[in-house]
């Protein structure tokens, strides 16, 4: 196939090397223009109530204007497909399908860590933005922050499994997006152009740069302090498989590939 509408497009899952994976796209290809789009995620990866949603809001709006001066996603997307060319990149912690670029062919590429180690990194991540709030910031942060700074790693995975479905499978949701896919690892293998593991980004850069043509660079941006590790925590082993179930089937079916 030819190249002359191809697009590629980073599905940044939040601490899984997300912005390491904008280094090694962006190294490969210095010539593309990238488009850094505010997030659209999956519903596992948002917060809960009226306050943390209209935040979220506010900062896609902000962002949006910033950038195409406009105040609402859809616009955006019409710009995009509008002034893109092609091999330019689009990036954001956006689910699949979030692109609306009917012009183009477009290439999604991912990159997946380990499911439980994530959680924890995202615990330690929250736990880390709490404290560096004066005590009275912390009144009006999201909830996930404040149980994280309160709490241990068991009480951080107690209160999302709380939810039900609400924040399970994050990964799952990233790589499908909004409809309803019965094999997940299927539907990564079809509609994906390149993906990996965070754990073997040597082989994940090495690959992608045969694809793409160019030199990626294989160098982990880890942007949370080191404050301790997963193998001195506990948790509630059946709050984490319902929380984490189908993440935990798709990551062990792409590290048996």
């Amino acid at each position: 196939m030819s190249d002359s509408k191809d697009l590629f497009v980073l599905v940044r899952i939040r601490k899984s090397g997300s912005q390491s994976l904008v280094e090694m796209a962006t190294a490969a290809l210095p010539e593309s223009k990238i488009y850094a789009m505010p997030p659209d995620p999956p519903l596992a990866d948002l917060g809960v109530g009226f306050f943390e949603d209209f935040r979220r809001v506010r900062r896609i709006r902000k962002r949006l204007r910033k950038l195409f001066k406009v105040s609402d996603y859809g616009t955006a997307w019409e710009i995009v497909n509008r002034d893109a060319k092609p091999r330019d990149i689009i990036s954001g912690h956006f689910k699949y399908g979030s692109p609306a670029l009917p012009a183009w062919d477009l290439k999604y590429i991912t990159m997946m860590r380990e499911p439980i180690g994530r959680i924890y990194s995202e615990y330690r991540y929250c736990r880390q933005s709490y404290f560096q709030r004066p005590a009275w910031r912390r009144l009006h942060l999201a909830e996930r922050l404040k149980v994280a700074g309160k709490g241990e790693f068991r009480d951080y995975v107690a209160y999302l499994d709380s939810f039900g479905e609400r924040f399970a499978n994050p990964f799952t949701g990233y790589v499908t997006g909004d409809g309803e896919v019965a094999d997940v690892y299927d539907f990564l293998r079809e509609n994906y152009f390149h993906y990996g593991l965070l754990e073997r980004m040597g082989e994940f850069a090495s690959i992608l740069s045969a694809k793409l043509g160019g030199d990626c660079k294989s160098v982990w941006k880890n942007r949370t302090e080191k404050s301790g590790t997963i193998d001195a925590e506990s948790f509630d082993a059946k709050q984490m498989d319902r929380l984490l179930g189908r993440d935990l089937e798709l990551y062990r079916r792409i590290e048996a590939e």
